[in-house]
């Protein structure tokens, strides 16, 4: 009986997109909503139950709310409709006053997006069949908006051709012409407001100010599309005007535009380690400045099957039982990249002093600080362990105190 009359509506010849809408609100018994490409309200169902604040907001304002649709893109949601005509299904985002829904998108004969179908699922859930319907319905959808030529109210903010981009789903009409025009390096630049709102005229009034032609808020991060001829320089100035205590961060630069998907990574990647290695990386601009606390990450991943090297528990219960500073002495030793005059200066020490040092530490351990593979690995291991152990970070990764008792040296 259903399936006669979702049969019964597909044959059905609707004069207006208004009248669609409102009888495939009936049909499905749940509220539905239809947005062109640009998240512009075209038509609605009547509330009924099951409206959520997010389905108000949208009629109320005519078009989706800017926070929800940062929210689709960051969640992946848009990139998801814009890149295959399957319906999907969202989850409640209590925070944003959405319940649970089923979206699609609605498309022309070539493939293009015209805008979207939202169905509320609050008061019930979509069946699998009736989801697949939909791309049917999806489709009688695509003809009255054309006919009405609805699908063209509006045009691409600078803010979606921005999140075009950064989820690679842009068209040539996306990418700002001055970048078209001549062959330029870009990438994308993030400045963390999260918990400093009372930044954001300043760095608004500093991106009005340069070359950036797209940039946005997405409610935690200032998100910007840079491209010149010398970024270094150009990110160094940004970051020179910036007030003290706000991190910026931008991705690899890149000839092709494509990159700028991989360089918003990039850059929120650079971000959550200078969280973690504030002083370490404070004059890191650019996420290949990080060298190898790039790998830090991918590291502590596998770290519970690889483990630490034994030298480092070896040295440190040695240092405790002897008032000895070796795992301090190794650290600062490997910072410095195996130069022993600078690490002697770091240390405080004279180079025999510092010689002598490294002698017991491979007497006690074993160690081959000649071997480049051998030190990184302890490098990156002496990371991890600055989160486990108490860090005097006057010195950077040195000067590791340990609290353990200790015997006075014979």
């Amino acid at each position: 009986m259903l399936a006669f009359a979702y049969d019964q509506f597909l044959r059905h010849s609707f004069s207006t997109l208004d009248q669609f809408v409102e009888e495939l609100g009936d049909l499905l018994k749940c509220p539905v909503t239809v947005e062109n490409s640009h998240h512009h309200l075209l038509a609605y169902s009547e509330h009924g139950e099951g409206t959520d604040q997010a389905r108000v907001s949208t009629i109320i304002g005519r078009k989706v709310p800017a926070p929800l649709i940062h929210r689709f893109w960051k969640d992946g949601i848009m990139a998801s409709l814009n890149q295959s005509s399957e319906p999907i299904s969202i989850a409640e985002i209590p925070d944003m006053g959405l319940g649970p829904r089923v979206a699609l998108s609605v498309r022309d004969q070539e493939g293009r997006v015209l805008g979207y179908i939202w169905v509320s699922e609050t008061n019930r859930t979509l069946t699998a069949y009736e989801q697949q319907w939909l791309k049917k319905a999806a489709r009688k959808a695509a003809r009255l908006m054309q006919k009405a030529n609805r699908y063209k109210r509006g045009e691409a903010s600078n803010e979606e051709r921005l999140w075009k981009l950064l989820t690679n789903t842009h068209e040539l009409g996306d990418i700002p012409e001055e970048v078209r025009q001549e062959e330029r390096q870009s990438s994308i630049l993030l400045i963390d407001l999260a918990n400093q709102l009372e930044h954001m005229e300043t760095v608004q009034t500093l991106f009005e100010n340069s070359n950036a032609v797209l940039f946005m808020f997405d409610g935690e991060f200032f998100i910007a599309f840079i491209y010149g001829k010398d970024l270094r320089k150009q990110v160094g100035a940004f970051a020179e005007k910036l007030p003290d205590g706000v991190h910026i961060a931008a991705g690899n630069p890149s000839f092709a535009v494509d990159g700028c998907a991989r360089a918003y990574e990039q850059a929120k990647a650079l971000l959550e380690l200078k969280k973690r290695f504030g002083s370490e990386l404070a004059d890191c601009l650019f996420y290949y400045e990080a060298g190898a606390y790039k790998y830090i990450q991918p590291y502590e991943d596998t770290a519970m099957i690889a483990g630490d090297h034994p030298a480092i528990e070896q040295l440190r219960e040695y240092d405790a039982e002897n008032q000895t500073s070796l795992l301090e002495t190794l650290a600062m030793y490997i910072e410095k990249d195996g130069h022993l005059t600078a690490a002697a200066k770091a240390l405080h020490v004279h180079p025999n002093s510092l010689q002598y040092r490294l002698k017991r530490i491979a007497e006690l351990t074993g160690l081959h600080l000649r071997n480049p593979a051998e030190r990184i690995g302890l490098y990156l291991d002496l990371q991890r362990k600055k989160a486990q152990l108490s860090v005097n970070s006057t010195n950077g990764i040195g000067n590791f105190r340990v609290d353990a008792p200790k015997k006075k040296r014979p």
